[in-house]
């Protein structure tokens, strides 16, 4: 089943926009994903944003899933190129990209959405256009991620497979 999608390529910019908006993540994962729930999508949907770790991900030593973002926050804080240079995540210097690759935002209960709707709710709570956007085959992602142990970017997938996103419409 196709879900309507949209996705954001992480920089530093992004991951403060979403804890200004969004505050911290509802749930965190051992695998590096942090989701936020929120009913703000079309005809009150909820919407997940959910971050994408690279393929291969590992948490960084001494940091507990449910910390990693605000951990994230502050090494960015401290750093003078956020997006370019590696900080201290726990026991290890991290650059973002080796942390999250992509936030993803999608309807979560199956509610009847348009891609180009959730375009517009995102953009309207992050105040920038998503990189792509389209109909993502989660079970699919869900089965190359699983079978190949995690050593599969469903980032990357996500921005093959969808269609970009025009900065202006």
């Amino acid at each position: 089943m196709a879900v309507p999608t949209c996705v954001y390529r992480v920089d530093a910019a992004l991951i403060e926009a979403l804890d200004a908006r969004l505050g911290p993540p509802l749930d965190s994962y051992v695998r590096g994903w942090q989701v936020w729930l929120e009913a703000h999508g079309p005809r009150g949907a909820t919407l997940e944003w959910r971050l994408h770790p690279p393929a291969g991900f590992a948490m960084p030593r001494g940091v507990d899933p449910h910390d990693l973002f605000g951990e994230v926050l502050a090494g960015l804080a401290d750093a003078d190129e956020p997006d370019a240079e590696a900080f201290l995540l726990g026991g290890e210097r991290r650059a973002l990209a080796e942390v999250w690759e992509v936030l993803e935002v999608f309807p979560t209960f199956g509610d009847p959405a348009e891609p180009e709707e959730v375009v517009a709710v995102a953009a309207a709570v992050l105040g920038r256009r998503p990189d792509a956007a389209g109909e993502a085959d989660h079970a699919r992602l869900g089965d190359l991620f699983k079978g190949r142990a995690g050593d599969f970017s469903v980032g990357q997938a996500l921005l093959a497979s969808l269609e970009p996103v025009a900065e202006d419409p």
